[in-house]
């Protein structure tokens, strides 16, 4: 059984003026120690993706209106509060996309870490317990125990990045959810960061969901991908068959192509055409098919199913000769 089985997930955003279709129908699974990168533009749905796997959506708007999270075989979308806020202290932990916003600037970080302790023991840590515990997490992510009482603007970018990661991993949790952990973090910050997490990842036997935009981060980091474009996972693979040559979703291709080369053998990047499209008004048919250079009227008309490419590598795409054209 998978640590994490996510079945046909739907989410909108509902208001008096709109309704946005922000996920439609997303499946994958994540067993224990693996690592799913989600990757894709910004707004594809990924972010929402991750906060209903902890039922953290907006409240009144953010509505979750098909599908099943199973964590651990238990469905996540009937558990009650109680039983929400142990999943969330003890077994899920989550990294929020911007280090510098997601501390308090006015507490130390030893007293947010500690906080973080308290929470997740579900209990009043004693003084010394809570002093340990601050310690511990300070050591394993890399910042000098010293610096527990320093507040959150006299450390750099990176620092701060290492400090949300030790209050997500107090607990040790067997799933921990990375939204973009190296956004706004120069180069050189952002390979330390990733190698502090994968080697903290290996140390407590976690598995974790990485979210980006960058396909050199999944590269480095993950084990299974899936490919997010309008809500939808249009490809899904091992990271060895998604990177390998061969068949692959245009979407895919085209992340690929607006990636800079070292050979030169290009003189321009090959972007994506178009934008996005508008997640209230989603185009009928396949969600891709305005920016999709291998359209066809069929594409403008119908939906597309999966098809299996081989080793559970699926394409959300109608025909192989649209995927294989892309591929090439």
């Amino acid at each position: 059984m998978s640590l994490l089985d996510v079945k046909g997930l739907e989410v909108k955003y509902v208001t008096d003026l709109e309704t946005v279709n922000a996920v439609n129908h997303v499946s994958f699974s994540v067993d224990k120690g693996e690592t799913l990168g989600l990757v894709g533009e910004t707004g594809a749905g990924k972010t929402t993706i991750a906060l209903s796997i902890l039922r953290l959506l907006p409240e009144f708007v953010g509505r979750i209106t098909g599908g099943e999270i199973l964590f651990n075989g238990k469905n996540v979308l009937s558990m009650n509060k109680r039983e929400l806020q142990s999943m969330r202290a003890k077994d899920i932990g989550m990294i929020f996309q911007d280090p510098m916003t997601s501390l308090n600037p006015v507490l130390r970080i030893g007293e947010q870490i500690a906080e973080a302790a308290d929470w997740h023991a579900g209990k009043q840590l004693t003084k010394e317990e809570k002093d340990k515990a601050v310690d511990d997490i300070l050591r394993q992510v890399g910042i000098p125990v010293e610096r527990k009482n320093d507040y959150p603007h006299q450390f750099s970018g990176g620092m701060k990045q290492r400090v949300v990661i030790a209050i997500a991993l107090i607990s040790r949790p067997q799933l921990l959810i990375a939204d973009e952990p190296t956004t706004a973090l120069d180069v050189t910050i952002q390979a330390q960061v990733l190698n502090l997490m994968k080697k903290l990842k290996k140390e407590m036997g976690m598995a974790m969901i990485m979210i980006t935009h960058d396909l050199g981060i999944v590269a480095l980091t993950c084990d299974k991908v899936g490919v997010v474009y309008a809500g939808e996972i249009v490809e899904y693979a091992s990271c060895y068959d998604l990177f390998a040559p061969g068949i692959k979703h245009p979407y895919t291709e085209g992340l690929f192509s607006s990636i800079p080369t070292i050979s030169g053998d290009e003189e321009r990047l090959r972007p994506i055409q178009g934008q996005m499209p508008d997640p209230s008004n989603l185009p009928e048919g396949c969600k891709f098919h305005p920016r999709c250079p291998f359209c066809t009227e069929k594409c403008r008309k119908e939906a597309p199913n999966y098809t299996d490419v081989g080793n559970g590598h699926l394409i959300l795409c109608h025909m192989a000769g649209g995927a294989e054209n892309a591929g090439q």
